[in-house]
This record gives structure tokens, C-alpha cells and sequence, in this order.
């Protein structure tokens, strides 16, 4: 039984992501919980007349709307719903919850309602994918529909500077069963030649790829960021996949750089790996 976390800001984004998940997921067994985050310091009695008490109680109501909803649309015997409302920033309350239920993946929207359009991706989502570990992050953009029966190619962007762990391979390589998708496994280069540590790392996932489709693809004298985007570009890639162990990584990557290089709204779904699977 997986456990798939679906924040939710209850906005058109978010239920896009839930529809996209729904269909991603169709031929497994799932425990969808909807997390629904809103922050304490901007429910008081001076703020709008509005206190916690009554925020709390319009959530609860959105919130049963949003599980009607679900029920009315996915009839799949084999997914169960289940609501959290906490009183907490959303990356907190994810470390919180994460404490006593072991989440698969968290699908969010790039988005949330009240985010301007020329930010690549909301406040939130980069807070998730930046503070919260041991869990993947699959964002999805609010034009991407989810279509199973169509082949898809998955690029996987790395440097070949960390060794994966099962838990990632095996992640990946169901994501790849889940898209059917093949791999390509891009590597921008900076240097001449890969190090003896890199090719072992390039090696190694070889070896965990034999039975899917994959293949390694370099890129020269090109910066990362333009480099991503001009390879799946140019081949009509599917699906994004980036892995960094460093603090900060996706955030200074997805910087005006990145957002003039893919436009004001990427275009296929991004999966973050974290920093410890």
C-alpha cells in the first residue's frame, strides 16, 4: 500500500495535481492524504477579523467539499482518502506528519492560488523541496495531463558526484514502470574528461538500469540550466527527474536563469529527489 501526500491549498493547481496523481496511480493500491497547511500568525483577531478558531473551521469545510469531490471522481476500489488540516507552514507540518506515517511521494502544483504568474514555482513547493527529506517531490504544472497509455521519456540530470541507494533506484525505476517511460540520464559537462569516481558512478547506474530502457547523453560547453532545457527541448521529453545533496541546489537552479531558459511556467512535470531516500 503506498502513501501519497497531496498538499492542498484547496486552488485549481492543487486539484490538478490531485486528478494527475489519480491517474498515475490507478493500478495501485493508495492511501491519498490531503494536507491542508494554513499559518497561525496570519489568523488574529487584528488581521481581518479573522481568528484561528474560524480559519480552522473554513478549511474543515473546504476541505469536505474537496473529499466529495474526490469521491464523486475517482471511484477506484483500490484508493483510500484521507484529510490532515494543520496550523503550521506547509514544509513544518510535513516534518511533523512525516514523524508517524512513511509517505511514498508528495504531488503538489507548481503553484498555489495566490502565487504571481512569473514565478516558476510557488513559495511553497520550493520550501517543500528544499527543507523536507527522506521523501520525493513530484510537481506537476497546471497544463500537464496525465495519459497512460502513451510512452513517455524520462530524463534523469546528474553529475555523477553520488553513489544512489536502492530506495532511489527503485523509486526511479517504478516512476519509469508508472510514465512507461524510458531514461535518459544526462550529464552536463565541465570538465574534459569524468574522474575515475564518476565514471564508477556512471558505471553503477548502468548496472541498475539493465532491465529498463536507458542511456547516457552528455552535453558540452553549455551552463546546466540551458543545457537542461535545450536536451528536452529538443527531444519532447516527458518528465524531469533531478537528484542534489546540497542545500540551496534547486533554488539557486531554478533562478531567473532557469525561468528565462523554460519560460514563466515549466512545461512537464519535475521530480526532486531529496537529499537523504
Amino acid at each position: 500500500m503506498k502513501n501519497i501526500l497531496i498538499p492542498t491549498d484547496f486552488s485549481v493547481n492543487a486539484w490538478k495535481a490531485t486528478v494527475y496523481a489519480f491517474s498515475l496511480f490507478q493500478n495501485d493500491l493508495c492511501n491519498f492524504y490531503f494536507l491542508n497547511a494554513y499559518k497561525p500568525e496570519f489568523y488574529t483577531p487584528d488581521v481581518n477579523g479573522h481568528s484561528l478558531s474560524q480559519a480552522k473551521a473554513e478549511n474543515k469545510i473546504l476541505m469536505e467539499k474537496l473529499l466529495k469531490e474526490v469521491s464523486i471522481i475517482n471511484k477506484n476500489p483500490n484508493h483510500r482518502f484521507k484529510s490532515l488540516i494543520v496550523g503550521s507552514w506547509l514544509n513544518d507540518a510535513i516534518i511533523e506528519i512525516q514523524k508517524d506515517i512513511i509517505f511514498d511521494l508528495i504531488v503538489m502544483g507548481t503553484q498555489g492560488e495566490n502565487e504571481p504568474d512569473d514565478k516558476i514555482f510557488g513559495t511553497n513547493s520550493m520550501n517543500v523541496i528544499e527543507t523536507v527529506d527522506h521523501m520525493p517531490v513530484l510537481l506537476i504544472p497546471d497544463q500537464s495531463v496525465h495519459v497512460p497509455e502513451v510512452k513517455k521519456e524520462m530524463v534523469l540530470a546528474t553529475r555523477f558526484d553520488k553513489s544512489f541507494s536502492i530506495a532511489e533506484i527503485n523509486f526511479l525505476i517504478d516512476m519509469t514502470k508508472k510514465f512507461k517511460a524510458s531514461i535518459r540520464i544526462l550529464y552536463i559537462q565541465d570538465t574534459e574528461d569524468l574522474s575515475e569516481e564518476q565514471e564508477n558512478k556512471k558505471e553503477e547506474l548502468h548496472e541498475h538500469f539493465e532491465k529498463i530502457s536507458h542511456s547516457f547523453h552528455t552535453l558540452t560547453n553549455i551552463e546546466v540550466t540551458k543545457g537542461i532545457h535545450s536536451f528536452i527541448q529538443s527531444r519532447n521529453s516527458d518528465i524531469l527527474v533531478l537528484n542534489h545533496k546540497k542545500r540551496g541546489f534547486f533554488r539557486n537552479l531554478f533562478s531567473k536563469s532557469l525561468l528565462k531558459e523554460l519560460g514563466k511556467k515549466p512545461q512537464i512535470p519535475i521530480i526532486f529527489m531529496p537529499a537523504d531516500l
